[in-house]
């Protein structure tokens, strides 16, 4: 053994075993590190390891049966021991076993100081937390596990000092065939949360583990096997969000420890209802927003002291009243105010409850226009941002409020951060490319739509509000080709009635009836399908009865309501209801002096201006006017957020014809086609327009728009035929 070990030394094979090790060990952790940032699954490093340790045994036999000579490289056995140069050949390996030592301590350092390492990076603190596994044979198991991974979710948003991924974004997860590395990086995290809930008559397993994303490495694992009731449920939540902030050394303020100790309910049944409906919450469908609104209300009949399933309840409705009209105005404000203010009462720290109080108040100000409502919504929304730093919706409804105020560029910095902490949200996206059409950046505002279509192929929503922006480019055959494919995604009956304007444009009436027909009775708009009808048929003054007679069954109807009475009394002719209705929207025109004229209630100025004109009273209309003309011009044209020709509008009303022709050919040239969207009424019965109507310049510019809408229709027309809508849908994405 001893003359076998010194032969091994002779011929340098314990040297190359040597420094093969040093390089082996540089190469495995350079690959440790390197390979998962090409996607590089385990099983690929697994067999890049194995590849290593082939190679080191075949330098050993390399070694043995090779020696290096100044000749190169020969077999042992026909080398002249005499003239053997394996002493120098040893020591020229001594100094590159010091060497490559000297690498592999630099590569340590560059690999586990320098930042290669995510938890040495600014990714550290940042989390998502993957959808937990159910892994009873109970279907409901599923429900209960989807509630334990919200609850983490919500205590672990609460730390201020962690950046994590909301629900809406995780949740695309479920059952992926991902590796961590890939949804961290498409995530924007350092470190991910996998889960399992496990239930068996009255006991709960939850396993939960912490994995950095760069390494695989679990850097926290613990396995809760517990008896089944509320006070052991949320003591593992509690127990596992401290844990995940002590592994990524987050400090909690005490506020935090407190809230991560927070015991909502201690009744099963309500607390399963309540997870049922924030589930269903999410979904912002009408059939589920209803059935989460039913189960909110059973959750706090059972447990009237559960603060977060009363400010579920203040969101399912102001959802219903905000995203589908699904309830009135009146009916909205009583029963979200009354949940909230209670929810605030139980917990006068709960985030959730603080945000929706500024959603509340912002809905009250955009139907009123009047009072603190958005300072108050801001500061509600603020609070709830201090609570909950990760409170994407918060993020979101803060950026409503500053679109409200105009405050376009901070609007689109607040959806960013929303985005930052929920990065595939679908209704940043849906309300973002509003924001860049408000500014006039058309081509972004439809690229962002294309891209909400994208990521959120299923989602109705997505292909409705692509489908306004195209309408309002006056691209109204692809309008209603997207709005198709909403309207078949959609359960809600009115799924597609905002582009009933482009078949206006068509003369297509009958499918406009056909689409209200679908709206069953017990709908907040169905009394509306009256006075459509009446409108269709031409008889604005039956149609402006009916319209009020809606109008009038609450004491504070939303404005779009004033509107379709003042709209269809001028197109009858009648005035008095007109005026009457115009100032019933907007009470200042009438009672100030000098009446402020702003985004949002530039159309009712040019309208009442239009009225006061047949009153001949025409120093306020003129007024009205000059502060319409002012703001139209600061607006842009075309787009989901267009004015369309509310300048020809205005100059026509002022007595300047020349210059009204002028803005129609500007207006035609940039793609306007039709009026219908932004007024109310075609082109051929615009009243505003009257006195252009008779001119050759205005009849030929009407004529080319005619020619092109014709030519749209026949599109619309081709692609019902042949049952295929890809051509017409393909234009939005090759501009």
């Amino acid at each position: 053994m001893t003359s076998f070990i010194a032969e091994l030394r002779r011929r340098n094979v314990l040297r190359v075993a040597a420094a093969y090790a040093v390089v082996a060990w540089i190469i495995i952790e350079a690959g440790s590190v390197l390979l998962p940032t090409f996607g590089a699954s385990e099983t690929t490093f697994q067999i890049y390891v194995v590849v290593v340790i082939v190679g080191f045994l075949a330098s050993l036999v390399f070694a043995w049966v090779f020696e290096l000579t100044p000749e190169g490289v020969k077999l042992e056995k026909n080398v002249d021991r005499s003239a053997s140069v394996v002493d120098r050949t040893g020591r020229k390996l001594d100094f590159a076993i010091i060497g490559l030592l000297i690498i592999a301590l630099a590569v340590s350092i560059t690999l586990n100081v320098t930042g290669f390492r995510v938890l040495e990076s600014g990714n550290s603190t940042s989390i998502a937390v993957l959808p937990f596994k159910s892994i009873s044979e109970d279907a409901t198991n599923v429900n209960f596990a989807d509630g334990i991974h919200d609850d983490l979710l919500t205590r672990l948003a609460n730390i201020g000092a962690l950046k994590v991924i909301s629900r809406t974004s995780v949740m695309e997860y479920r059952g992926t065939t991902k590796n961590i590395r890939q949804i961290a990086d498409e995530l924007g995290v350092g470190t991910v949360v996998e889960g399992s809930v496990q239930r068996v008559g009255n006991n709960v397993r939850i396993n939960a583990q912490l994995i950095d994303a760069a390494t695989d490495e679990h850097l926290w694992a613990k396995t809760y096997d517990r008896e089944l009731n509320m006070q052991n449920i949320f003591a593992i939540q509690s127990d596992i969000s401290g844990e995940i902030a002590t592994a990524l050394q987050a400090t909690l303020s005490p506020e935090e420890q407190s809230r991560l100790a927070n015991v909502p309910t201690q009744n099963m049944e309500a607390y399963n209802l309540y997870v049922l409906g924030r589930a269903n919450l999410y979904k912002r469908r009408l059939e589920t927003l209803l059935e989460a609104r039913e189960q909110f209300v059973q959750a706090v009949e059972i447990d009237p002291e559960y603060a977060e399933a009363y400010a579920g309840l203040a969101d399912s409705v102001l959802l219903l009243f905000n995203n589908h009209a699904a309830l009135t105005r009146d009916e909205t404000l009583s029963v979200a105010g009354a949940s909230i203010g209670t929810a605030l009462l139980l917990n006068p720290e709960l985030a959730d409850a603080y945000a929706s109080l500024g959603l509340l108040q912002q809905k009250i100000w955009e139907e009123t226009r009047t009072g603190p409502g958005l300072l108050s919504a801001e500061t509600a929304l603020k609070r709830a941002i201090e609570l909950n730093p990760n409170h994407a919706r918060a993020y979101m409804w803060l950026a409503a409020v500053r679109s409200t105020e105009s405050k376009f560029d901070e609007a689109i910095d607040l959806y960013h951060e929303s985005l930052r902490v929920d990065p595939l949200g679908r209704i940043p996206y849906a309300n973002l490319p509003g924001l860049y059409a408000q500014k006039g950046d058309n081509e972004q505002a439809l690229k962002l739509f294309l891209k909400a279509v994208e990521l959120h192929p299923e989602w109705p929503t997505a292909y409705l509000n692509l489908a306004v922006h195209l309408q309002g480019l006056g691209r109204f055959d692809e309008a209603i080709a997207w709005s198709r494919r909403g309207r078949e995604l959609s359960t809600d009956p009115l799924a597609g009635g905002n582009i009933t304007a482009s078949w206006v444009e068509f003369g297509e009436f009958q499918r406009i009836r056909r689409l209200f027909s679908d709206v069953p009775e017990q709908h907040p708009l169905f009394d509306l399908g009256a006075g459509l009808d009446r409108v269709l048929d031409g008889d604005f003054a039956a149609a402006a009865a009916a319209f009020e007679a809606v109008a009038d069954q609450s004491d504070n109807p939303r404005q779009f309501m004033l509107d379709l009475v003042s709209t269809s009394a001028i197109l009858a002719g009648d005035f008095d209801t007109a005026r009457r209705f115009a100032e019933r929207r907007n009470p200042e025109f009438a009672a100030d002096a000098d009446p402020e004229v702003d985004l949002f209630n530039v159309a009712n100025a040019v309208r009442y201006a239009f009225i006061l004109q047949q009153f001949g009273e025409s120093r306020r209309a003129n007024y009205l006017l000059d502060a319409a003309l002012t703001v139209v011009r600061g607006l842009p044209r075309m787009g989901i957020a267009g004015h369309g020709i509310r300048d020809v509008h205005i100059l026509t009303l002022q007595g300047k014809p020349l210059e009204a022709l002028e803005a129609f050919r500007d207006a035609v040239d940039a793609g306007f086609r039709g009026s219908t969207m932004n007024n109310g009424w075609p082109l051929a019965l615009d009243p505003y327009l009257a006195s252009l109507q008779d001119r050759a310049e205005f009849r030929a510019i009407k004529a080319e728009i005619d020619t092109d809408i014709e030519r749209m229709r026949e599109n619309i027309l081709r692609a019902e035929r042949d049952d295929d809508w890809a051509a017409l849908r393909a234009v939005a994405g090759s501009t």
